[in-house]
């Protein structure tokens, strides 16, 4: 299912820090994609796993978060990030949403640090995934009745369905348990941890938030 909108009440406010994000992710990839030098900056601002397990390269924690292989990677987690991320912000507040963001994706680099298979430690790992599904499982837990408009194909024709947000997420969450185990170039691993830990963390600053629409 890919998500198209959710049906929010308006925001009073824009969300400044999720379009600076978004606006940061964007220009890093033109100035990296545009360059002569791609592969190097992605290896050397990319997460190897190998070369953090060796204690090196700590700050590829964060500079991994705003690099992105091609122009669908980085388009996809975009709209992910615009489409889940606002919410988020409106609730927690800007600052406290920039800690979210940045805690749940370092916990998703270190849970697929911790199971990435022998063949795959020295590949670099990239982009904003591992925080946005830190996001969307923030999103579930103060938003879980918020009803996602998405688009579905099946029996070779597309339809459109307004499902909550628990279900959505869900049944992201169970296509990423399912993948977790095939030999891929996506770390599903990274992404369940995220989601996971955005989950915990919306539990533990619910109780200090008043919720808004």
């Amino acid at each position: 299912m890919l998500p198209l909108y959710d049906e929010a009440a308006p925001k009073t406010r824009p969300p400044f820090l999720t379009l600076g994000l978004i606006l940061i992710n964007v220009l890093v990839f033109l100035i990296s994609f545009l360059s002569n030098n791609f592969e190097t900056i992605i290896v050397n601002f990319g997460l190897i796993p190998e070369r953090v397990l060796r204690g090196e390269a700590f700050f590829t924690f964060l500079t991994s978060m705003f690099l992105h292989g091609n122009l669908f990677h980085l388009i996809s987690n975009m709209w992910f990030l615009w489409l889940f991320g606002d919410n988020l912000e409106y609730n927690l507040g800007s600052i406290r949403f920039c800690l979210f963001y940045f805690i749940t994706g370092i916990i998703a680099a270190l849970v697929h640090i911790l199971t990435v298979s022998f063949s795959s430690v020295l590949l670099p790992v990239i982009g904003a995934s591992g925080a946005i599904s830190g996001v969307l499982g923030g999103y579930v837990i103060l938003f879980p009745g918020n009803k996602i408009r998405a688009l579905m194909f099946g029996y070779f024709r597309p339809y459109l369905l307004s499902v909550p947000a628990w279900f959505y997420a869900s049944a992201w969450f169970f296509y990423q348990l399912i993948n977790a185990g095939t030999p891929t170039s996506i770390a599903y691993t990274a992404h369940i941890g995220g989601f996971i830990a955005g989950i915990i963390l919306a539990f533990v600053l619910k109780k200090n938030i008043k919720k808004k629409d």
